[in-house]
């Protein structure tokens, strides 16, 4: 609750205060607003300091944060501030887009923190109508807008699917809190046929749909690409990272309340799992743009994290958050550089990197780093990610688990040409005027990557 409370406050200063000014002159008071919700968030957890009166406003049937809601809280603050920090040099006139951000990040915090599925509705419209607006912040592209129009009708769309769902579940259980969705379907397995079971059936499937929608599955995938491709670097960033942790934390919660039926729903949702691993990783191979290879493989990522969600199991949410820290650092790590390596001439393709490794090999080692973080090799916080996340589901979805193995392996296909164009193609002239002004930002990710993924009982205990 506190880093709900410092952030929206902080986004609603920030509003005021950068009217008519440009933006790059408060980023950094939002980096320590959100980095302040990150560590009290964490301390919190740790039980160093109490903030229970601001709590107490929330009835706990509607929001409820535990343990591991402030440890998530605090990775996605973290992860919101290492993005606004790392994408701060800009010309933008206002602190708009600032508080766009921070208030989306406050619907996350809803979202994972929801007992109420009420709650969880008002999480995703508040994340997701700022992320509507910041698609289409580049008012003279027309792919931002195109973006910010595709991910509005798919975000509406989404949304009413998943309204229709809880109008089902509301019918089947008599409530939309979680402690009381949960009671009914204990006892499905005596009520086959019923009325009863087909309602909560349906509405889960539906409401299911929905947030499959939010984390880019397949076959609801299709709006991700163009929207990526279109939007503003740091929205990306920020969709591609913070909102699919979200989604699948929150998604989490949901499942887990209606384990009393896991063999209703576990079948198809491992299908759509494989779906999503085949189909993001082999359309990743025939991208040729960076910012749509990347939209591939975030969605081949949420085919992983399916996994996740198969396990069912409370005292697992350590790999959930591990996984998100892992992918969410890899990805800010390779789209700053992707952002910084792009120039008129080369404003989308993976020309971008060519001779990277001569013009500034230690941005290229970084972008080393984080490729192949996400695809996770050794010895990479990616690959401790994976392999935990893996051993985890061997038990509750072995096929799965096996056509994750395959697809990490068809991913390495895709990733190498971000290697091949920094270390393998000649440098043109006109290509050594590239200047990368945050070196050290990124030679400390890539640090972080490296040594989590060498010593990762270091940071799990830790933290959990």
């Amino acid at each position: 609750m506190i880093a709900l409370f410092i952030t929206f406050f902080a986004a609603v200063v920030l509003l005021f205060l950068g009217l008519n000014k440009k933006e790059s002159s408060f980023s950094n008071l939002a980096v320590v607003a959100l980095m302040a919700s990150s560590i009290c968030s964490f301390c919190n957890a740790k039980g160093l300091c109490n903030f229970a009166i601001l709590e107490s406003w929330v009835p706990a049937n509607m929001m409820l944060f535990g343990y591991s809601e402030h440890m998530f809280a605090s990775l996605l603050a973290f992860v919101a501030a290492v993005i606004v920090f790392a994408f701060r040099k800009n010309d933008n006139l206002g602190t708009d887009q600032l508080g766009l951000i921070m208030f989306s990040l406050c619907g996350a915090f809803m979202m994972i923190s929801y007992q109420h599925i009420v709650m969880l509705f008002l999480g995703i419209e508040v994340l997701s109508i700022p992320l509507y607006v910041l698609a289409g912040s580049k008012k003279d592209s027309l792919a931002s807008n195109e973006a910010s129009l595709k991910y509005f009708l798919m975000g509406a769309f989404s949304t009413g699917i998943f309204l229709l769902g809880t109008a089902f579940i509301y019918g089947g259980t008599g409530s939309l809190e979680l402690e009381m969705m949960g009671i009914k379907p204990s006892f499905m397995h005596a009520m086959e046929g019923m009325p009863i079971a087909t309602l909560i059936n349906a509405g889960l499937i539906l409401m299911s749909v929905g947030l499959l929608f939010k984390v880019a599955a397949a076959p609801f995938h299709f709006w991700a690409p163009d929207v990526y491709e279109g939007s503003p670097n740091r929205t990306t960033v920020f969709m591609a990272t913070i909102v699919k942790i979200t989604a699948f934390v929150a998604f989490n919660k949901l499942l887990s309340t209606f384990g009393g039926i896991h063999n209703t729903w576990s079948g198809w949702l491992c299908v759509l799992g494989m779906i999503t691993i085949v189909w993001g990783n082999l359309a990743g191979l025939v991208q040729n743009g960076v910012k749509r290879t990347l939209a591939f493989s975030s969605i081949a990522h949420a085919g992983y994290l399916v996994m996740f969600l198969l396990i069912l199991d409370e005292s697992k949410t350590w790999i959930l958050w591990y996984y998100g820290f892992a992918y969410a650092l890899a990805s800010v790590l390779v789209f700053l550089i992707a952002h910084q390596s792009a120039t008129d001439k080369n404003p989308v393709g993976f020309d971008m990197f060519n001779g990277l490794s001569k013009r500034s090999p230690w941005v290229a080692f970084a972008l080393v780093v984080g490729v192949l973080s996400m695809a996770g090799i050794p010895i990479s916080a990616g690959f401790d990610a994976k392999f935990y996340l893996f051993s985890f589901a061997w038990q509750s979805s072995p096929w799965l688990v096996g056509l994750g193995l395959l697809g990490s392996a068809i991913s390495i296909g895709y990733y190498f040409k971000f290697i091949k164009h920094a270390f393998l193609v000649k440098v043109d002239g006109d290509e050594t005027a590239v200047e990368y002004n945050d070196k050290g930002l990124m030679m400390l990710i890539a640090a972080l990557l490296l040594l989590a993924g060498a010593m990762p009982w270091v940071l799990l205990k830790w933290v959990f």
